[in-house]
């Protein structure tokens, strides 16, 4: 009798350690956008302006050739945007940046695939989003969150300064989180981010990847880049 009520204690225990190991809270920088072992459907999407929004883009690249330095520092002031704020430099009048404002805010968003997401937990307090089809890289990675980094094949990718962009900003007015990492040797430079967050109004989510490779004098080696979209998860 001693040893059945030993032994039934001994099962108990080891339910509730399996239930606790089970029931690890998903990391505070990805639960605003995914439950844990929920599948998300998501699409990788591309932004797409007015085929008329080319002229402006023609017009900011003379602009940009005829003054490298002052084209750098004032595209600054209007960071996320490729469309800088006006200035009589930019080669166009008041009422032509008007215009290409109104051809800029009616861009859209295109869809290139389908794809889906889960969440799960891999051992270790570490973490992994499964991605299927085209988005599948991104199984590569592990998110730790004791050092709030993600684990690529490439190393470490800590975390900088958080989102916050404006309505003009290439994909709108949303706020998150961002994670990069960066080598640089003789030959080559090679540059990898994850970015995470939500649009303010509440109604999408975005996870963007993109892996870069240049060489030493900055021509372009390799780039992937990946937007995925997919609907905001409900506040409960």
């Amino acid at each position: 009798m001693k040893m059945t009520k030993t032994w039934t204690s001994g099962i108990i225990a080891f339910i509730a350690l399996q239930w606790v190991t089970s029931a690890a809270e998903v990391p505070e920088a990805l639960a605003a956008c995914f439950d844990k072992d929920k599948p998300v459907k998501a699409q990788i999407i591309a932004i797409v302006p007015p085929k008329e929004f080319e002229g402006c883009v023609q017009k900011l690249s003379e602009a940009a050739q005829k003054d490298p330095e002052w084209f750098a520092e004032h595209s600054k002031k209007s960071p996320g945007s490729p469309l800088p704020l006006f200035d009589e430099k930019l080669g166009m009048s008041q009422e032509e940046y008007d215009n290409y404002e109104k051809l800029w805010a009616s861009r859209a968003a295109k869809k290139l695939a389908d794809t889906s997401l889960m969440l799960t937990e891999v051992g270790d307090g570490q973490w992994k989003l499964n991605a299927s089809g085209p988005a599948a890289t991104l199984s590569l990675l592990r998110y730790d969150p004791k050092k709030n980094t993600f684990i690529s094949p490439n190393g470490e990718l800590e975390a900088i300064a958080d989102i916050a962009t404006p309505e003009r900003s290439l994909l709108g007015a949303w706020k998150g989180k961002e994670w990069r990492f960066e080598a640089d040797n003789s030959l080559t430079k090679s540059k990898e981010n994850v970015a995470l967050g939500t649009t303010s109004d509440g109604k999408y989510s975005f996870l963007i990847y993109r892996l870069q490779e240049l060489t030493s004098s900055g021509k372009p080696l390799f780039d992937k880049s990946l937007v995925i979209r997919f609907a905001a998860k409900k506040v409960k």
